[in-house]
């Protein structure tokens, strides 16, 4: 048997999980600063000539208007790979950070758990949960009793996985996030030593 070849949108999820880490860094504003050592880490992942990436990282980093059309540009295609993933598909990817987590034994046995929405994907999980939650929670009046208890039955089925998903992305988000401010820790603690 030959080497297969892994779908572009996993391939993309790793390229561009740092996007994901700039983003959820980004959009607080305690932790806003450290959203460019995100963006650095996925530039130098890119595996560009030098002279390339002197100018890209220079025409980026020049204003916060660039890192953050970078950030909006590379995070959507993170999400969009992300969201084109198997849930199957999710859990072999990330079965290192359930190990981690949970062990072995328990890691393994998770798989069953995710075998259930086979044939789903993360994106189709989340839409379906956002929408059942939207319609549950509207107070427009737009959707009857009988569609807000389907929606309530949707989120009844889905909250699990959904929450499962967003939980273990979180924690790879976690694993990221030292690497990614490393390098603004080290120069901010390098211009406070200057100035103290």
């Amino acid at each position: 048997m030959g080497d297969e070849q892994k779908p572009k949108y996993l391939e993309d999820i790793a390229r561009y999980q740092y996007a994901d880490v700039a983003n959820r860094l980004g959009s607080n504003e305690a932790d806003a600063p450290f959203a460019r050592g995100a963006l650095e880490k996925l530039v130098d992942s890119f595996g560009v000539d030098k002279d390339i990436l002197e100018g890209l990282k220079a025409g980026t980093f020049a204003s916060e208007e660039g890192v953050a059309k970078a950030i909006q540009i590379y995070h959507g295609k993170y999400q969009k790979a992300l969201g084109s993933c198997d849930v199957t598909e999710f859990y072999n990817l990330r079965y290192n950070t359930l190990k981690s987590l949970l062990g072995d034994e328990k890691a393994n046995e998770a798989k069953s758990v995710f075998e259930k929405y086979k044939g789903q994907t993360v994106g189709s999980i989340t839409k379906k949960y956002t929408q059942a939650q939207a319609i549950v929670n509207d107070k427009t009046g737009l959707f009857d009793d009988k569609k807000k208890e389907e929606a309530q039955k949707t989120i009844k089925k889905m909250e699990a996985i959904f929450h499962l998903i967003q939980t273990i992305e979180k924690r790879n988000y976690d694993e990221l996030k030292n690497s990614a401010t490393k390098s603004a820790y080290k120069e901010s603690i390098n211009e406070l030593l200057k100035v103290a």
